[in-house]
C-alpha cells in the first residue's frame, strides 16, 4: 500500500496502527506543510514499513506502553538524513547507513531534524528472541553502517525494499529469511564482543583526540558526529573525568604547543604560525589559552637563544 499524507493527524493515526501508540511533535506551523510517504509490505512473520516524512519528533511515551497487548521489537534503519535516536537515556546520532533496534515495551524518541526515509523492519518479540536470546542489550546502541556486517545488512534492506512490490510472494518471504539471518548474525557478533563499557568509549574518544589536536574543528559536537552519539552523551562520558571535555581538549593542545615552542626547532616558526597550526583560531585565542593554564604567555616559553 502506497499513499501520500498531508495531513499530519491522519499520518500519526496510520503510524499508530502500523507499529504501535506514540507522539509526533514539530514546530509550531510546520502542520500544514507537513509531507510524508507510507509504504508497507506484510511478509510471513515481519513486516517493513518505509517511512519518510518533513522534520518530525517522535516519541513513545510511558502512557503508551499500557495500550498494547505484545509489543514487538523495531530495526530502524537511516537511509536517508539523520536522526537521534534515544532508548534507556542513551543517545545516538544516526547517518545513513546506520541502525538501531528499539523497544516498543518501553519510552524511546526519534528527532528528525530535516526530511528523511526510514525502512522499519516489525519483529514480534518471539521472533526477535530467536534471532538473539537477550535482544533488550542492544537498546540505546548504534549499529553502524561503517561496519562491514551492518553495513551490509543495511544495504540489503534498502534494496529490497525498493523493489518489495515487484517480488512474488514466494521470493518476499525468502528476502525475508534472507534480512532475519544477516540481523541474527549481526546480533550474535556483537552478543560475543559485547556493547563498549563507558571506560573503552572514553579511550576511544581520548585517542581520536590525540589524533585530531592540529584541527581547528575539533569539538565536542565534531566528535560526537565521528561517533555517531549525541553531544550531549559525549560531555556525559567525560562526567567521572576531572577536566570536562572541553577543557581536557584544550589542555592537551596547550601542551603540546607549548613542547613545539620550546623546540629547538620552533626557529622556524613564528608564533602566530604555530597557533595556527596547533588549531588555535589565532595568537591572541592561543595566548589567552596559555595563561589560563600556566599563568604566563607563549613567548615566556620561547627558548633563549632565540631571544637572545
Amino acid at each position: 500500500m502506497r499513499e501520500r499524507h498531508e495531513r499530519f493527524d491522519v499520518f500519526q493515526g496510520l503510524v499508530t496502527q502500523l507499529f504501535c501508540p506514540m507522539q509526533m511533535d514539530m514546530e509550531r506551523g510546520m502542520r500544514e506543510s507537513f509531507s510524508a510517504n507510507l509504504e508497507t509490505v506484510a511478509l510471513e512473520t515481519t513486516h517493513i514499513v518505509r517511512v519518510s516524512t518533513s522534520a518530525l519528533v517522535v516519541r513513545r511515551r510511558s502512557e503508551d506502553i499500557a495500550r498494547i497487548d505484545d509489543p514487538p521489537y523495531l530495526v530502524k534503519f537511516q537511509m536517508k538524513g539523520e536522526s537521534l535516536w534515544s532508548q534507556r537515556g542513551r543517545e545516538v546520532h544516526l547517518r545513513p547507513g546506520d541502525f538501531v533496534i528499539a523497544s516498543t515495551a518501553e519510552p524511546y524518541s526519534l528527532t528528525f531534524k530535516n526530511y528523511y526515509e526510514m525502512p522499519v523492519l516489525v519483529v514480534p518479540r518471539s521472533v526477535m528472541r530467536r534471532l538473539t536470546p537477550e535482544p533488550d542489550r542492544f537498546l540505546g546502541f548504534k549499529l553502524s553502517g561503517e561496519d562491514a556486517d551492518c553495513g551490509l545488512l543495511s544495504s540489503f534492506v534498502g534494496q529490497a525494499v525498493a523493489r518489495m512490490s515487484q517480488l512474488s510472494g514466494h521470493m518476499a518471504r525468502r528476502v525475508e529469511v534472507n534480512i532475519l539471518d544477516l540481523l541474527g548474525g549481526v546480533l550474535s557478533e556483537r552478543a560475543q564482543r559485547g556493547p563498549l563499557t563507558r571506560a573503552q568509549q572514553l579511550a576511544q574518544i581520548k585517542q581520536y583526540i590525540a589524533d585530531h589536536l592540529h584541527d581547528r574543528e575539533l569539538t565536542p559536537a565534531s566528535i560526537a558526529a565521528h561517533f555517531g552519539l549525541s553531544t550531549r552523551s559525549v560531555h556525559a562520558i567525560f562526567e567521572s573525568e576531572e577536566l570536562s571535555i572541553g577543557k581536557y581538549i584544550r589542555k592537551l593542545r596547550v601542551e603540546g604547543c607549548r613542547k613545539a615552542v620550546e623546540s629547538a626547532e620552533s626557529g622556524r616558526w613564528s608564533l602566530t604560525d604555530l597557533a595556527l597550526v596547533w588549531g588555535f583560531y589565532d595568537l591572541s585565542h592561543m595566548t589567552r589559552c596559555f595563561r589560563e593554564e600556566y599563568g604566563a604567555p607563549p613567548g615566556k616559553f620561547v627558548p633563549r637563544s632565540r631571544t637572545a
